[in-house]
């Protein structure tokens, strides 16, 4: 055996043999296993050793090459090699690991990992807001304008990435940037499963500590609900408006459910001889995001006696074969969907016949308005329906657990667990006397005492 103290010198005075066939090895005298190969073209540290444990043969490892690594180099290599193998740990095998999870995080991109997230999301459990969800993202994480790290290993985004893009956003919408910090937030932790973190190659959620309160985000809770004269300016622009959206509307604001579920109703759920509307819940066979309740299992809504009359007249309207869907444009094959057009866009350039015809219902409740005094109607979107409602309701009933499940709000903590009673005749009682505020004022003949449920308010009989 060929046994020397090896040297940059040494190696480099060795004389390559004329061919692979007379190449020969030189065993370094001081540290152990460590050779260095004299090829015909190259030079070549290597170890050798029982890679597989005292019981295998001797095999070769390559180190490096000379003169790319220096024999000094070679021997630290070497002896951090010799003291693997003597803890039954196959240095190359760990070297091939190292390599592949590099390459995964290389691969595994913050953009590439959040497409991943977006295909998981229609299957997630609570499922309401999964449409709505993967837009918003696309529309305010995705976009590279707004992201300038989207290319970045997932590993590698820092909670300062993060925080610079939602503060960044946060300068001009808040309540954006607060749903973007939110969203992050859930994206993260998904991403901290065992399963997806090992494939991804992450081992720890950067924001883990990030408290939105901390970075100065909030979001107010809207409350704004309507006042007697937009109340009636949406209930006259509703009959004055044809169907579907027309009676849609009326049934929006006479039951306080949420736009899209109303939008969707279906004949097949409603038992008009019962006067009740089931809803489905969110763990209903078939039931779509923003179609079903909040709650888990269904959501009975008891209808008034106006609601169950526009009900019956819009069926005796409606042609033989239309289809399930109460309010449609296409013979009930398909619910409602395009609220966006009754509203004026917001835009400050001159608008076309188009645009002018398709925010028609808002402009109308304006020339209702102006007739009642009142110039504008600002900063209102369809839920303020919903919220005028339960306001509404709370006077009505008298009860919070009455208004509260009258909308399809569910009970929470022990209440939930032992209060199963439904309020069936007390939202219902409810409903009718909401009803018949309606219809005054529509009429113009509801006082400001019934109103405001304040029968000191002003003086009897006197105009909102």
């Amino acid at each position: 055996m060929n046994r020397q103290h090896l040297t940059d010198a040494l190696i480099a005075a060795q004389e390559p043999p004329p061919n692979s066939s007379g190449r020969y090895d030189i065993y370094d005298s001081s540290v152990e296993n460590l050779i260095v190969r004299i090829g015909s073209k190259k030079k070549v540290f290597m170890l050798v050793a029982r890679f597989g444990g005292p019981a295998s043969q001797p095999s070769r490892r390559k180190l490096g090459e000379f003169s790319e690594m220096t024999t000094e180099a070679a021997r630290v290599e070497a002896d951090k090699w010799n003291k693997k193998v003597g803890n039954g740990v196959d240095p190359a095998i760990e070297v091939a690991e190292a390599r592949r999870l590099e390459a995964l995080r290389l691969r595994s991109t913050f953009a590439s990992v959040m497409e991943d997230y977006l295909a998981y999301i229609p299957g997630r459990e609570k499922n309401l807001n999964a449409a709505q969800d993967i837009a918003f993202i696309r529309r305010n994480i995705l976009d590279p304008k707004k992201n300038r790290w989207l290319k970045k290993p997932i590993s590698e985004v820092t909670a300062a990435d993060v925080v610079s893009l939602v503060k960044e956003i946060n300068l001009k919408f808040p309540t954006t940037a607060f749903h973007c910090f939110v969203q992050l937030k859930t994206f993260f932790g998904w991403t901290m499963h065992p399963d997806i973190s090992a494939a991804i190659g992450l081992d720890r959620n950067p924001i883990e500590y990030l408290k939105a309160k901390r970075l100065g985000l909030r979001i107010d809770p809207r409350q704004r609900v309507f006042e007697y004269e937009e109340a009636r300016a949406f209930l006259m622009a509703s009959t004055a408006t044809p169907y579907p959206y027309g009676p849609c509307l009326r049934v929006l604001i006479e039951t306080g459910q949420r736009r899209g579920v109303v939008a969707g109703m279906r004949w097949s759920q409603i038992n008009l001889a019962r006067r009740l509307w089931i809803i489905p819940g969110t763990k209903a066979p078939g039931a779509r995001p923003g179609r079903t309740s909040k709650v888990d299992n269904s959501h009975k809504v008891p209808l008034s006696n106006r609601v169950v009359e526009l009900l019956l007249a819009i069926k005796e309207s409606q042609p033989e074969g239309h289809g399930d869907f109460v309010f449609s444009t296409t013979n009930g094959q398909r619910p409602i969907d395009h609220f966006s057009d009754l509203r004026i866009a917001k835009k400050n350039n001159e608008q076309n016949e188009s645009e002018i015809a398709t925010g028609r219902f808002e402009r109308l409740m304006l020339e209702i308005l102006a007739t009642l005094g009142v110039a504008c109607m600002e900063g209102w979107i369809w839920h303020d329906v919903r919220r005028t409602v339960r306001t509404h309701l709370e006077p009505i009933t008298g009860r919070t657990e009455v208004a509260e499940t009258a909308i399809g709000h569910g009970q929470t903590g022990i209440v939930r667990v032992y209060n199963l009673h439904k309020y069936r005749a007390e939202i219902r009682r409810g409903f009718n006397k909401w009803s018949e505020m309606l219809r005054k004022v529509e009429e113009g003949t509801c006082t400001v005492a019934d109103w405001e449920h304040d029968d000191e308010a002003f003086d009897e009989g006197s105009a909102p």
